[in-house]
């Protein structure tokens, strides 16, 4: 075979890919809705859009919706109308009330309304059980629902930079919770049961008022990161000392470390946080 050939086939098969890479993936309404059975994902940011066109299930085949960093402040009707949507990203805009119809969208696996000023949760929330990652981050809450408790399959869960000085008994509920944010609130508790999470993997409670932590964490057996920057305690829990997994752990100048097990001191990377610390773990 001629080495034009080869080049012909390469040159063929790269431009194949690039299409299909791009197949179904839609950065302007325009084009999107000359390609109405097409279209599986819609990304348009930063474009600083005020109102979103009603005409979202006009895309009987959307999968993916994100509308993120615009000036959005009301959802469509059209929108609680698109069933095969999956994936919600509504971040950085203006939505200060979430409407209940939003809770009809139980087919939802992921949603963050994160960064939009939102001060409650409507109790319906409970209703999106097929959620696997949530984010609430950025808001000015409060409380949380019970029915939070609801959302069986949450693996992800974020209530960073919000004003919660407690938690909900019901969080302890989400059996499969891999990660759970809760830094930088009000927070001077945390359910006593809160080891309940025992498939958490990253937890962190930086930036909060907590004057201990409950000895329940002990059962948190497959916790890789802890984030305990400024967390209010004094001293961490000799909770924390066996759990084997435990890799990567943050803690702030005036924070006494938890008593070691000597048999996992390899493995534990100790990280002591200055004033100046902003960002300091790779998973901020």
């Amino acid at each position: 075979m001629s080495k034009h050939i080869i080049l012909y086939f390469v040159i063929l098969l790269a431009a194949y890919q690039v299409r299909a890479g791009n197949y179904g993936d839609y950065r302007s309404w325009e084009a999107a809705l000359k390609n109405r059975h097409e279209v599986r994902k819609i990304k348009i940011t930063f474009q600083q859009m005020d109102s979103i066109p009603d005409v979202l299930d006009q895309f009987p085949n959307l999968e993916e919706l994100n509308l993120s960093n615009n000036n959005i402040s009301k959802l469509p009707p059209s929108l609680f109308r698109c069933k095969k949507l999956k994936t919600l990203l509504l971040v950085r805009n203006h939505i200060a009330n979430i409407p209940e119809d939003l809770c009809n969208m139980t087919q939802l696996e992921e949603l963050s309304l994160a960064y939009n000023g939102i001060i409650q949760v409507p109790d319906c929330i409970g209703n999106l059980h097929k959620l696997n990652e949530l984010s609430f981050s950025g808001n000015e809450l409060d409380t949380l629902p019970e029915s939070i408790g609801k959302l069986k399959n949450l693996t992800v869960l974020r209530l960073n930079w919000n004003r919660f000085r407690h938690l909900p008994a019901g969080i302890t509920q989400l059996r499969k919770l891999e990660l759970l944010d809760v830094g930088n609130n009000y927070l001077q508790d945390l359910p006593e049961n809160i080891g309940d999470l025992d498939e958490l993997h990253f937890f962190y409670i930086n930036r909060n008022l907590l004057i201990t932590i409950p000895e329940s964490v002990s059962k948190m057996q497959k916790l890789q990161e802890l984030d305990a920057v400024r967390c209010g305690v004094i001293r961490l829990t000799n909770a924390f000392s066996d759990i084997w997994s435990l890799e990567n752990v943050y803690i702030d100048d005036r924070t006494l470390l938890f008593y070691q097990n000597p048999r996992f001191i390899r493995r534990q990377q100790i990280t002591v946080v200055g004033k100046e610390g902003n960002v300091y773990r790779p998973t901020q």
